[in-house]
């Protein structure tokens, strides 16, 4: 069986899934990537660091930042994908006189990464499949191609010379548009025609398109129709240097041997801060200050960030409209991309402005490989709930609220009626209505959360800190109370809820009032999920 490998390769930071058993797998080349802190998914920093003037001797990924730590190295660049369509002959790198341009740049960090797969995977790499932006030219395409073929082709007399082993194999090169990768790895079928938002935010820049797949032809092609496209030049780096400005005086930025490490602790308590932890932004053995998730948000309030977003959503709306006549309400489904998407309140803001029932999961490294993936292995789609949905749970003494989990992640729909059933009393006499508040909790960070099993056989969530509040989403707030009449009385049981998910993700909810022995709903769609 033919295994399926792909690349998303970014402007900060690469990853590759590699598929022979039906399940796209993210892969760690240990060497060369890192474990981005969040979400553990490995990454291999988009960099290279050429050694001798014949390109022979390279670095890429993390040794290669390793070895550049002081930010001095002549052969040290990165940034390559922006100019390998338009500019692929830029220079970015000067060794021993020569200059090297994007495409060398590009091409040594592929022949490492396909290099270093093939010697720990021990199989040639035949089938390879990379991701590219949709507003990229077909220049940009048709480099990678030339690329990977160079590539492997030096691979094969290598293998012929040296080893005397093998026939040539051809090479199965595919590209499909980033968009369409996300949306696959977020578990959008695109075999049916659907409209969604790309909202990409990185290390450089935001951007957002609306993208519409066209069903079958899309899933063939790989391609998608850009409906409207937004993007400003603002992203984690800027925020890395708003942290630097808020904690580190500034006659020490000036200093090229400090920049580096500066760089790194004020992107690592970014990080720390973006989960809802609190960290101490340190240097040279001098703790400056302490960067928790409610000071990140001030900040990024304070320098517009949120602003920004809403004004480059708003845009992308308005250009949907003019263009094409199409309401925000024609919006299918939102995805997130990019590691800044991790940051305070980003998604909130994505959802207040095109809907926080559209949001879909946050994969934010592993969507565009893992969606390559699929995509090479025929498209197929399992539709199942990503997010773990709950209900939200007010304690008398009015403490922080906990989540009572209702819908784990991970649930194929759609579910069978009574897929689960809760028994709800009146938590005073002369209670009037019961509030179903249903709520998206969301992975903190990355990582799903951790629900613990109480007497009662049900599992429950009680946040810990602000940035874990932050991802329990209401759903319903406004939703009116199912009313009691006549009003509760005692601590007995009053409602019996049957929850249940239907073929199009809508959970409903069937609810018997106990007392008068009568169905209040009936299979009542509340909220849709994802």
């Amino acid at each position: 069986m033919t295994t399926h490998w792909a690349i998303d390769l970014g402007t900060s930071n690469t990853t590759i899934c590699e598929d022979r058993s039906g399940r796209p797998h993210t892969v760690n080349l240990p060497d060369l990537a890192k474990l981005e802190p969040l979400t553990q998914t490995p990454v291999l920093p988009s960099c290279v660091c050429v050694m001798d003037r014949d390109g022979e001797d390279v670095l890429i990924g993390q040794e290669a930042v390793t070895y550049n730590w002081d930010g001095q190295a002549a052969g040290f660049a990165r940034g390559f994908k922006r100019y390998l369509g338009m500019e692929s002959g830029r220079a970015m790198a000067r060794v021993g006189g020569r200059i090297f341009t994007a495409q060398d740049i590009a091409s040594f960090f592929l022949r490492e990464v396909i290099g270093k797969l093939e010697a720990q995977f021990g199989e040639d790499i035949t089938d390879i499949t990379i991701a590219t932006p949709s507003g990229f030219y077909e220049t940009y395409r048709a480099e990678l191609q030339a690329i990977i073929r160079r590539v492997k082709h030096r691979s094969w007399w290598e293998h012929l010379w040296g080893r005397l082993r093998r026939k040539p194999t051809r090479i199965v090169f595919r590209t499909l548009d980033e968009p369409v990768a996300a949306a696959l790895g977020y578990g959008v079928d695109v075999g049916r025609p659907t409209t969604l938002v790309a909202f990409d935010f990185g290390g450089g820049s935001m951007e957002a398109a609306v993208v519409r797949t066209h069903g079958a032809r899309t899933v063939e092609t790989g391609r998608a129709e850009v409906l409207a496209k937004q993007a400003v030049e603002l992203g984690g780096d800027d925020v890395d240097r708003w942290i630097l400005e808020r904690f580190v005086p500034t006659a020490m930025h000036d200093w090229p041997e400090w920049e580096v490490a500066l760089r790194w602790e004020a992107e690592r308590v970014k990080l720390l801060a973006s989960a809802g932890r609190e960290g101490d932004f340190t240097f040279r053995n001098e703790t400056y200050g302490k960067l928790d998730y409610n000071v990140l948000s001030e900040l990024l309030a304070e320098k517009g960030l949120y602003s920004r977003m809403r004004e480059l959503l708003d845009a992308l709306l308005t250009e949907l409209r003019t263009r094409h006549g199409v309401p925000a309400a024609g919006i299918d489904d939102v995805i997130l991309e990019g590691g800044s998407t991790l940051l305070p309140e980003v998604r909130n803001v994505v959802g207040d402005v095109l809907g926080r029932e559209k949001v879909r999961e946050w994969l934010p490294f592993a969507s565009v490989a893992r969606g390559a993936c699929i995509f090479a292995g025929g498209a197929h789609v399992e539709d199942f709930i990503y997010h773990d949905y709950g209900l939200r749970v007010l304690p008398d003494d009015e403490a922080e609220a906990e989540y009572e989990l209702l819908i784990p992640g991970g649930t194929s729909f759609p579910t069978v009626d009574n897929f689960v059933t809760r028994y709800y009393a009146p938590g005073f006499d002369g209670q009037q209505h019961i509030n179903l508040f249903i709520c998206e909790i969301g992975r903190v960070a990355g990582r799903r959360v951790d629900w613990t099993e109480r007497a009662n056989g049900s599992r429950y969530f009680v946040p810990g800190t602000a940035g874990e509040r932050a991802f329990c989403l209401c759903l319903n707030e406004a939703d009116a109370g199912l009313p009691l009449n006549p009003p509760g009385k005692g601590a007995s049981p009053r409602l019996r809820v049957t929850y249940s998910v239907d073929e199009n993700r809508w959970l409903c909810v069937t609810v018997h009032d106990l007392h008068r022995k009568t169905d209040l709903r009936v299979e009542h769609p509340v909220v849709r999920l994802r």
